[in-house]
């Protein structure tokens, strides 16, 4: 019995090693790492990509061993990102809402921290939702593949009847100019995007919360697991010493 229970334990300590040594053996290949515009967590200043998300992910490809810095990060329409992370191997995206819609689609390191979406209406227009089903009377802002634009299919929206853009200034714009009722994003995005279009963002108040979820960074869904492990600890071994907290405070972000 001892014997037979040393060859296992034996055996389970070779399978150990020859997967560690695998995955050392590996080298991490150079990811295509995208983002798109989104005060104060990914933005573009001076010619130079930066924010909470980005800092935070810098100090993690460094703290993995990998020789790709901040230079490697470009900035991407959502939908095309959302896109090439989805069809082309060694993708990262950031940052992505992880949901149940989304979570076979992608592998995910995180959480970087939790975002709530509302619907933005204009003050004076003295808007009120009770329920969802009040919504089918106003038109609604989205960009397309956003979280928020999927929220709204799922509480009974066709993509036809939204007001679909490229980006979240437009659908700002839309909302400023009247020619729709609401757009669909947190707080903190609509009020930096409407700053940086001269819009004051005190002049809109969120009229429906429609949900909080999580945010990460999504992977090409074969990159492997040993790959997403690695980031992963690096992930909380920066939040755990405090990094985290500090890039937040360093960009005064509101966001835990």
């Amino acid at each position: 019995m001892m014997k037979k229970k040393f060859k296992l334990s034996l055996i389970t300590l070779i399978i150990a090693f020859l997967s560690a040594t695998t995955a050392i053996g590996e080298s991490f290949p150079k990811f295509q790492i995208m983002t798109e515009p989104w005060i104060p967590y990914q933005f573009e200043e001076n010619g130079e990509i930066k924010g909470v998300s980005v800092d935070l992910l810098v100090l993690m490809l460094k703290r993995i061993g990998s020789k790709q810095t901040r230079k490697d990060i470009k900035m991407y329409p959502w939908a095309r990102g959302y896109h090439y992370t989805q069809t082309i191997q060694n993708t990262i995206l950031f940052s992505t809402t992880r949901t149940t819609e989304r979570e076979d689609i992608f592998k995910w390191v995180g959480p970087i921290f939790q975002n709530t979406i509302l619907l933005i209406a204009k003050k004076d227009r003295h808007i009120k939702i009770n329920s969802p089903e009040e919504l089918k009377d106003y038109s609604i802002g989205t960009v397309i593949y956003d979280v928020g634009e999927q929220y709204m299919v799922k509480l009974g929206f066709t993509l036809e009847q939204l007001s679909r853009n490229t980006a979240y200034v437009n659908s700002i714009r839309m909302l400023e100019g009247n020619r729709i009722d609401m757009v669909v994003m947190s707080w903190g995005s609509f009020s930096s995007f409407a700053e940086s279009c001269e819009i004051n963002p005190n002049l809109f108040e969120g009229v429906f919360v429609v949900k909080s979820d999580d945010i990460y960074y999504a992977f090409h869904k074969d990159t492997p697991d040993w790959i997403i492990k690695k980031f992963q600890n690096a992930f909380n071994e920066l939040k755990t010493d405090g990094k985290l907290d500090e890039l937040m405070k360093k960009y005064k972000s509101n966001t835990k």
